[in-house]
């Protein structure tokens, strides 16, 4: 056994990677049936009976190419009585050379198929009567009542026969014929399906690949024994520079298809080694298409061929809406790196797909999934992605998009909690006239998704918690939208997605404290209720859930900076809480954050909008569970202000203790808007007659600013950031002085 590694058949483009599976194919079927190949080193990998001479001699002398005809498309070479398609079918005709028998015996049997004369048949009338028309239009005249009636039934005896036609073909030809068909078109009982790897049947664009392909076998053929064994060892091995014909390579290999910059000057030709095309050709013959629905999708489609699914328009660098619109789907194409025979492959192929939670993949976004949750095969080393963008008409190119590795990424199973809330917001936002925030919170989504099961990592999973919340923030925006679209908030998601998405930043650790604030007296909302106008609890299943609610209600949130809006949450808690009776400030919580954390964000050296799309993505887990255990990392933070020190102690849910005792502080509402207004030290001096008031004594006013003094908008926000028991002994230590046994309480 000989062990020849192919260089000229690579991942990459599309046509080097169907070459490969061309020639795997081909000799499998001919000269070596036990031949085994796998990608190792960015190439295919092959391991044969034949070296590499006689593997060249073999496609130079026995290669015989398989029949590729497409006889329903008008440029396939059977519908006219002219042009070079119908040449070359000719030639092929009266061809007595011995590797195009199988050619040959092809057209004989599509040949007997007397549908296709009743076809071209009706198409001619069809031709003629509308050529008529456009002419009587010129002179704003019309075809007559008969000729009209004639051309409205030859047309649609031109739609009967030509679906007729592929029924016939499928059913009636010889196996070997019906291989392209399958591979172009999947015929189910809701009608037919075309595979976006051959454009719509066959053409891509104004090119009609079968056409393309018998010109390409009849230029091998005609070139000379040293030109063909060149071609050979360029297409298969990567050896040597040859000249290259000019001709259509459509949509399998961006890079050849000619135009502006494509070569030196300003406009290049379409050029190609005729025995790439051919190869190509022979491997798309590999991924045939599978009719049957798999796993209760109704999106068959595109999931009806091998690996091939809708489009997601992300994870590219790309103008995402136009692709949405101009992608005719992907394909992700397995690379393996265990040798495998040609049943091994046939297998993988004819299975062909990717599952997700009991479900096969319809988007590039599922299948990024699947392969993270090792959905696929696992023989599978990983996938390159294809996504088929529109360049113009009905032209495409496949431009590769993406390498992915299978790699096991359990937290991705969490994204199970949000998939019938998203389906349902994808299905809504990719609708048209959506107004274009929905599309883009989508999109966001979707991004962060395919990153996360790309690279890993809680930044990337907290990415996705991120753009979780900035659609929910957009939806509380959207009322008229979710309203139309019948949107429900999301809600209940498990604390699971905390330790999934803990980074130990700063930024997290106080936006986990903030979004678990909730009134201990369950008089008024929790912190989400002051963001949107929702309102939380449990369904009749027992799960957690969210309605939307009528008006702004208690929400206080805006588009201003963090800090404005965090005060103006204080505010309105602490307001509410005294017209509802609240026995203590509405400010308790199922999180604190560290003094060293909340040092950090009133030296503004936090991100404060991370902190914000934080905030609104932990706001849809179920605060009520228990929290994973997370833990935390030193933060290297600037000095803590007394200011806030003394500040804070007059914003606590509960009561201080001072010599074994409760004592009740109460807060002082003038001094938020002080601090709005820039005056801290009025505030502090109100907050030291407060706390003299309960029976503190303050230490002396001019140590306050011993330190520095903080930006009043973010000392006022931090008094709503949630601390520990423990910590307020040490808030207290800062700004008060000791207590003695014999100091007096004053009530």
């Amino acid at each position: 056994m000989n062990t020849i590694i192919l260089k000229g058949c690579t991942p990459e483009p599309l046509m080097s990677y169907l070459k490969a599976l061309g020639v795997l194919r081909i000799i499998a079927e001919g000269p070596d049936p036990d031949i085994r190949g796998c990608w190792r080193d960015g190439a295919l990998t092959i391991k044969s009976i034949l070296d590499e001479q006689s593997l060249i001699d073999f496609f130079d002398s026995a290669y015989q190419p398989t029949p590729v005809f497409a006889p329903w498309n008008g440029d396939g070479g059977f519908l006219t009585d002219s042009g070079a398609s119908m040449e070359l079918v000719n030639t092929i005709r009266e061809t007595t050379y011995p590797n195009l028998m199988r050619l040959k015996n092809a057209i004989s049997s599509i040949d007997n198929v007397s549908i296709l004369k009743d076809f071209k048949e009706q198409r001619d009338v069809k031709k003629i009567l509308e050529d008529k028309k456009k002419k009587l239009k010129k002179t704003k005249q019309r075809l007559s009542e008969s000729e009209a009636e004639q051309l409205k039934e030859a047309t649609r005896l031109v739609n009967v026969i030509k679906n007729d036609i592929l029924y016939r073909i499928r059913t009636g030809f010889p196996d070997e014929v019906v291989r392209w068909l399958d591979s172009c078109v999947a015929i189910t009982a809701d009608g037919f399906n075309v595979s976006p790897l051959l454009g719509s049947g066959g053409v891509d664009g104004k090119l009609e690949m079968s056409a393309n392909f018998m010109k390409n076998v009849v230029a091998i053929l005609d070139a000379d024994q040293a030109t063909r064994i060149n071609w050979i060892k360029h297409a298969i091995l990567g050896q040597g520079i040859v000249n290259l014909q000019k001709t259509a390579i459509g949509q399998f290999s961006p890079g050849h298809v000619g135009g502006p910059n494509a070569t030196q000057g300003f406009e290049g030709d379409s050029g190609i080694n005729p025995f790439d095309f051919v190869l190509m050709i022979e491997g798309a013959i590999f991924i045939s298409g599978a009719v049957s629905r798999r796993y209760g999708t109704d999106r068959s489609a595109k999931a009806a061929f091998p690996f091939t699914v809708y489009s997601s328009p992300v994870g590219y660098s790309s103008r995402a809406d136009a692709d949405a619109k101009g992608s005719r789907g992907e394909i992700w194409l397995p690379l393996w790196n265990r040798l495998a025979d040609i049943r091994e492959v046939n297998y993988l192929f004819s299975e062909g797909r990717a599952d997700l939670s009991g479900r096969q993949a319809t988007s590039g976004v599922d299948f990024a999934r699947a392969v993270s949750t090792l959905g696929v095969d696992r023989g599978i080393q990983g996938f390159t992605r294809y996504s088929f963008l529109q360049r113009n008409g009905k032209a495409y190119l496949a431009s590769p998009i993406g390498r992915f590795d299978v790699t096991a990424r359990p937290n991705v199973d969490l994204l199970r909690e949000i998939d019938p809330w998203l389906d349902r917001f994808r299905q809504k936002a990719n609708e048209d006239k959506t107004p274009p925030r929905f599309k883009s919170a989508l999109r966001r989504i979707e991004t962060a998704i395919l990153l996360f099961c790309q690279y890993g990592g809680p930044a990337h999973f907290a990415d996705i918690l991120c753009a979780l919340g900035q659609a929910e923030k957009e939806l509380a925006n959207g009322e008229n939208f979710r309203k139309d679209k019948y949107l429900r908030p999301l809600a209940g998601l498990s604390p699971a997605w905390l330790d999934a998405a803990y980074d130990t930043s700063p930024e997290f650790e106080i936006a986990l404290s903030l979004a678990g604030i909730y009134d201990a007296s369950y008089k008024i909302g929790a912190l989400r209720a002051n963001l949107e106008p929702v309102k939380t609890g449990k369904n009749k299943q027992g799960s957690m859930g969210a309605a939307w609610l009528e008006g702004r209600c208690a929400v206080v949130w805006n588009s201003a900076e963090l800090s404005r809006n965090l005060a103006a949450v204080l505010e309105r808690r602490i307001m509410d809480g005294e017209r509802a009776g609240c026995d203590r400030l509405p400010l308790a919580c199922r999180r604190t954050s560290s003094l060293a954390a909340i040092a950090t964000f009133i030296a503004g050296a936090t991100d404060d909008r991370r902190i914000e799309e934080l905030l609104w993505g932990m706001l849809l887990i179920n605060h009520y569970k228990d929290y994973p255990i997370l833990k935390r990392r030193a933060i290297d933070a600037p000095p803590l202000p007394r200011t806030y020190a003394l500040l804070k102690l007059l914003f606590m849910p509960g009561p201080h203790t001072k010599q074994n005792e409760s004592v009740e502080v109460r807060p002082e509402m003038t001094i938020l808007p002080l601090l709005r207004a820039k005056r801290v030290d009025d505030a502090c001096q109100i907050a030291i007659r407060r706390l003299r008031a309960s029976g503190f004594i303050p230490q002396a006013h001019k140590t306050l600013h011993q330190w520095h003094t903080p930006d009043p908008a973010r000392l006022a926000a931090s008094l709503l950031i949630p601390v520990a028991s423990r910590d307020v002994e040490y808030l207290k230590s800062m700004v008060l002085r000791p207590e003695t046994n014999n100091q007096a309480v004053t009530r």
